[in-house]
Formats: structure tokens, C-alpha cells, sequence
């Protein structure tokens, strides 16, 4: 049991002003009206993700046009179950500068067939434009979580096959 005087003394630090300290100044925020949250300045924005297959394909090709392999495939894998399989990508990167080498730098692409199979799953065969001769790619892409995630790529110079496929769907 606390002695009374004891009880007293300590009440009175505990209410005196020697043992208080100020309160922290409180900072208000304060919304100009019609803006419901504060403007992020350039620094805080997120990079955008870009989740339409077209223009993640579009952004590939442009990257090997300027000869940036490397880039190219960072960015056309980011995200993706393939870039966790660093050394396919690496095996991959090597497999297209030696294309380049044998067939020319790409000077631009056609896209040959657009195929949905249901709501998640698209292929885009295109064709790169290399100085001496082109070059067939299937992208694979899944859509998971609202973005389209590319999940497989095939490339090869299989352009009999482009006409087989092209004879096969005339009726």
C-alpha cells in the first residue's frame, strides 16, 4: 500500500507543469478544393506498367531496332515466370544477337496472326523485317491479375510454314 503522502507527491508531478512536456505541434493537411489527394510530384510517380500485349511487342521491337538486346528482353520478360529462369533468358539473348548477326538488323515488323484461344490466353505471330531475311516469332501471353504476362516465345526462320498455315485457312 502507497502511503498517502507518497500518493500525493506523485499526483502532483504527474499534473505539475514540471514534469509536462509540450504536446508535438500537430501539421495539418490542407486539400485545395476539388482535389481529393495531393499531387505527386514526378519523382513519386510509379513507372507505368504496360499490360496490352501489342504495345509490350511493339516495345520489343523497337528496343532490337536500336540494337538493345539486352533491353529488349528485360523488358519483354519483367515480371514474368521467365525471368526467373535468368539463364534461358541469357541463352536467349545470345540466340537473337547471333540471328542479327546471320540475318541483318530488323528495320521494323508485321504482325501475321493475332490468335485468342477464350479470355487469358493470346498468340501473336510477327514476322521481323531483317536486311537479308526475316524471321518468325510466336509470343505466348497469359492473363493473370488483370495484366497480360508473356509465359513463352518461339523463334525460328520458318517462313514455309507461314504459307502452309496461310494455305490451310482458305476455304
Amino acid at each position: 500500500m502507497i502511503p498517502r503522502f507518497a500518493f500525493a507527491i506523485l499526483c502532483v508531478f504527474l499534473v505539475s507543469p514540471l514534469g509536462a512536456q509540450e504536446p508535438p505541434e500537430r501539421k495539418k493537411l490542407v486539400f485545395p478544393p476539388g482535389e481529393l489527394q495531393p499531387q505527386a510530384t514526378p519523382d513519386d510517380k510509379p513507372e507505368p506498367k504496360v499490360q496490352d500485349p501489342a504495345k509490350i511487342i511493339d516495345l520489343f521491337f523497337l528496343a532490337l531496332q536500336a540494337d538493345k538486346v539486352d533491353n529488349a528482353y528485360d523488358s519483354l520478360v519483367k515480371d514474368t515466370i521467365i525471368a526467373e529462369r535468368s539463364e534461358d533468358v541469357t541463352a536467349l539473348k545470345a540466340r537473337t544477337t547471333e540471328a542479327l548477326d546471320n540475318y541483318g538488323p530488323i528495320r521494323g515488323y508485321e504482325v501475321i496472326e493475332d490468335h485468342a484461344v477464350g479470355k487469358s490466353l493470346f498468340r501473336r505471330t510477327s514476322i521481323s523485317l531483317n536486311s537479308d531475311l526475316p524471321l518468325r516469332w510466336r509470343f505466348y501471353f497469359y492473363r493473370t491479375g488483370g495484366e497480360w504476362k508473356l509465359v513463352d516465345l518461339r523463334v525460328d526462320d520458318g517462313l514455309v510454314e507461314l504459307f502452309d498455315d496461310a494455305a490451310k485457312k482458305r476455304p
